[in-house]
Formats: C-alpha cells, sequence, structure tokens
C-alpha cells in the first residue's frame, strides 16, 4: 500500500477519535462520513485488529485501538513537526489544540485571551475544557494543561507561566462577629471554607521564621470551586485559603481581609504543561509562549 495511504489512514482513526464521532471528524477532514467509514474499515482490515466497537448509539475505542492511537498520534506530530522545522519563520500553525484548564483560573484569567490568541493564529481551532481534575494528557487526548501548584514527578515537560500568592482572608463582617486569630491555632476556633481540591486540603501550612507551622483543620463548608468559596467568604462563612487570582481585586477594594498578616503561605507557580519536548507541533509551541507572553508580568490585583 502506498505509504500516503497509510498516513491518511492514519489521521481518519486520530481524528475519529478525537472528535468521538465520526459525523464531526468526517468535517473536520473535509469528507464524506462515508469515506471517514470506508478509511477506518481499511484500516481495521490491513491491520488485522479492531480499533473502535461501534454501534447506532455509541463508540468505544478499543485496548488495542488505544495503544495504536498513541502511536498513530506520535507519528502525525512527528509529520507535522518535520514540516514546520522547514518553514519555521513563514509557518502558518493550524490543527486542533486541545486544551484543559483550571475553572476559576480558567475563566477569570484564560477567557479573555482566547480570542486573541486566534486572532494571532486564525488557523489553529482551539478546543477547551474546564476542569480541576488532574487529566491524564496522553489518555485523554491533550495537547497541552494548565496546572497550579507543585507537579508531580511524571514524564510531562512544564513550562512555567506565573505564579500565584496564597491568602488566608475572610470578610470584615466575619471578623467583626468572630474576632481576628493571632496565630494558626486560633483556627480551630473559626469557621474554616475549605477547598477540596488542594492535594492536602485540610492541613494548612504556615511560615515564620523559617519555620514550617502546620495545622490540620476541620472545616465547616467543603468546595470544590474557588469562585463558590469566595462567595461564601464574602457572605461571612468564614475563613479560607485562597490564590489572589481569584481573592485579589477583593482584597485590594476591602470586601475581603488578609489574616495570619505575621505569617507566610507559600506562593504557587502555575504551568503549563505537555507530553514532550521533542516533535511538539508547531500549534502548541505558539500556544506555550502566547500564555508566556500574556501571563508572565500579570498582576492578580493584590494591594
Amino acid at each position: 500500500m502506498d505509504r500516503s495511504n497509510k498516513l491518511l489512514e492514519m489521521m481518519v482513526f486520530v481524528m475519529v477519535v478525537d472528535c468521538n464521532s465520526f459525523v464531526d471528524a468526517a468535517v473536520k477532514l473535509k469528507m464524506s462520513k462515508q469515506a471517514v467509514s470506508r478509511y477506518l474499515q481499511a484500516l481495521e482490515d490491513r491491520l488485522q485488529v479492531r480499533l473502535l466497537q461501534r454501534t447506532t448509539r455509541k463508540m468505544v475505542i478499543t485496548l488495542e485501538g488505544q495503544t495504536f492511537y498513541l502511536q498513530a498520534k506520535a507519528i502525525i506530530n512527528a509529520t507535522e513537526e518535520a514540516e514546520n522545522s522547514l518553514t519555521l519563520d513563514h509557518a502558518s500553525p493550524q490543527g486542533i489544540l486541545r486544551v484543559n484548564v483550571p475553572v476559576s483560573f480558567g475563566i477569570l484569567h484564560l477567557a479573555p485571551l482566547w480570542q486573541k490568541f486566534i486572532d494571532k493564529y486564525p488557523k489553529i481551532e482551539l478546543d477547551i475544557t474546564l476542569s480541576d481534575r488532574v487529566v491524564d494528557l496522553l489518555e485523554e487526548g491533550y495537547d497541552l494543561a494548565v496546572r497550579i501548584g507543585r507537579l508531580e514527578n511524571s514524564s510531562l515537560i512544564s513550562r512555567k507561566l506565573a505564579t500565584t500568592q496564597i491568602i488566608v482572608a475572610a470578610s470584615p463582617d466575619y471578623i467583626a462577629k468572630y474576632g481576628m486569630p493571632n496565630d494558626p491555632d486560633d483556627l480551630f476556633n473559626h469557621k474554616i471554607v475549605m477547598y477540596s481540591q488542594w492535594a492536602k486540603k485540610e492541613q494548612w501550612h504556615f511560615y515564620k521564621d523559617n519555620v514550617d507551622l502546620s495545622v490540620n483543620l476541620k472545616a465547616n463548608i467543603y468546595c470544590n470551586n474557588g469562585d463558590t468559596c469566595r462567595q461564601i467568604m464574602l457572605q461571612g462563612g468564614g475563613i479560607s485559603l485562597q490564590p489572589d487570582f481569584i481573592i485579589g481585586q477583593d482584597i485590594k477594594i476591602g470586601r475581603l481581609v488578609r489574616v495570619l498578616l505575621d505569617y507566610k503561605v507559600e506562593d504557587l507557580n502555575i504551568y503549563a504543561v505537555y507530553p514532550s519536548r521533542k516533535l511538539l507541533p508547531l500549534r502548541t509551541r505558539c500556544l506555550i509562549d502566547f500564555l508566556i507572553s500574556e501571563l508572565k508580568d500579570y498582576q492578580w490585583s493584590v494591594s
């Protein structure tokens, strides 16, 4: 078989998996649905293995299909990289770019940037998912994710985008009613609004004179969304640990007040993470460079 046909079969298969739909893949590839089905059937016949289980209602990728998908996508990316390397200075990056970002940070600070990115690179199609869950980039088919906090050891590559300051705060009404804590141990006598997605959500670390003072707290309210925690704080619901990109403006104008100012909480870095530095598609590289440029000097409005 002609090598170009083999590559086309792989491209069709990868697109079907990425879109989770024959119809959507056909639209992306500018083919008929029948043509997409023929290419996929030819690929399965040639490999003598079932890659996708298909019914009239749903499509499920097989174990063999998952393995082949990762290998096929790597080949397609390598082909794109080879072409891009020859024309990098004049290249027009294109294709689907699947991105996973945290919910609050994605809404507050990344959402205003996406159109600017597309205006700069109009041939790129963004597919953005908002989730605070740590996704598996390879297994779930993401090209890039934005993550906040310490990164677990893995094969992923990371680039720092920005730093966020973590703040302990409450509303002025709450402090007027329950008093200002003077040290971390005083928090045991206060209502706590806990962001449940922290790695060790109930263990808060404070630092003073290079000494780690940790407290294990139980909360009145647990929530997996920082914006909801903020709203509860604004209503006098309690003390919470939140990043300045969520509550920085509230601190600045006095809707929230900082607590335990004599104690420091460790800042967290914001990263772009992606599967590999080798054979990185040009569209992914362009997004990483764009986010670094946009976020490196970003101010989160903390006074």
